[in-house]
């Protein structure tokens, strides 16, 4: 992908997630699976120091990072300055919030002991070369977590229960607002590579969590109802509705994959 087409990708993805930034990542499904990704790497967050949080978003996790009394420097970074925004009025002053796009990350070498990146790595096109950049920016000894391999449990468990051509229709109504992801089946192994090839250990470790037909509901609604063209609206919240009627009692026990790249002392 040359410097132009690269760009505009990132232009458009700020674009579109600039459109979430007030409710991205609020509700129940997604406080689940934060708090068990936060539970997951416990004892690691309570050994940091300074700590970075690439493709921050509106804040979520930097709230909760910016509890802990062990943390000496937060600091938040996203592509989306609404993002941005949204994250200043959730986190406060104690935390430093910088516009820049991962694959070019304004910070010096070894700046950081932890570097979470959720939900960051399926959306950009050099997956090696992003890595790498945010490993330039780890200490020795310092931890990146990674979260956002593919989990398709969720839709996976809609088209059970109304069927997979009612799904189709369901799918395309609702939730293809997305910008288009890489379309690896399995980028867990492309990850791995990535955080092997810029010279780190590779663990994985998984975060589960449980949720409720109201959870999913809630997220659909927030997540991706609001992207709804008025033109679609009424066909979309009727989907919705049959979909709430035919999986009022799912729980799904789901589980966030992470990756950990560590550098060796």
């Amino acid at each position: 992908m040359g410097a132009a087409s690269s760009d505009r990708r990132a232009s458009q993805i700020a674009a579109y997630f600039g459109r979430l930034a007030d409710t991205y990542g609020d509700g129940e499904y997604y406080g689940r699976r934060r708090r068990a990704v936060v539970n997951a790497i416990a004892p690691e967050i309570a050994q940091a120091r300074d700590v970075l949080d690439v493709g921050c978003s509106n804040g979520a996790f930097l709230t909760q990072f910016a509890r802990l009394a062990n943390i000496r420097t937060l600091t938040g970074a996203d592509l989306t300055l609404d993002m941005l925004r949204s994250a200043r009025s959730r986190v406060g002053a104690r935390c430093r919030l910088v516009r820049a796009n991962v694959a070019q990350l304004p910070f010096r070498a070894e700046s950081f002991d932890f570097i979470l990146a959720s939900h960051v790595l399926q959306f950009v096109a050099d997956v090696e070369g992003t890595v790498a950049e945010i490993a330039r920016c780890l200490r020795r000894g310092g931890l990146i977590v990674a979260t956002g391999q593919r989990d398709d449990s969720v839709r996976q468990m809609l088209s059970a229960v109304v069927g997979p051509e009612r799904w189709r229709e369901y799918r395309d109504v609702i939730f293809n607002r997305a910008p288009r992801r890489e379309a690896d089946e399995r980028p867990k192994d492309r990850y791995q590579k990535a955080f092997a090839a810029a010279g780190l250990r590779v663990e994985e470790r998984a975060a589960p969590f449980t949720v409720t037909w109201p959870d999913i509901d809630e997220w659909i609604k927030l997540r991706w109802l609001s992207l709804v063209s008025d033109e679609e609206r009424a066909r979309a919240e009727s989907a919705l509705a049959e979909l709430a009627r035919a999986a009022a009692t799912v729980s799904l026990d789901l589980h966030e994959p992470l990756i950990l790249g560590r550098f060796q002392l």
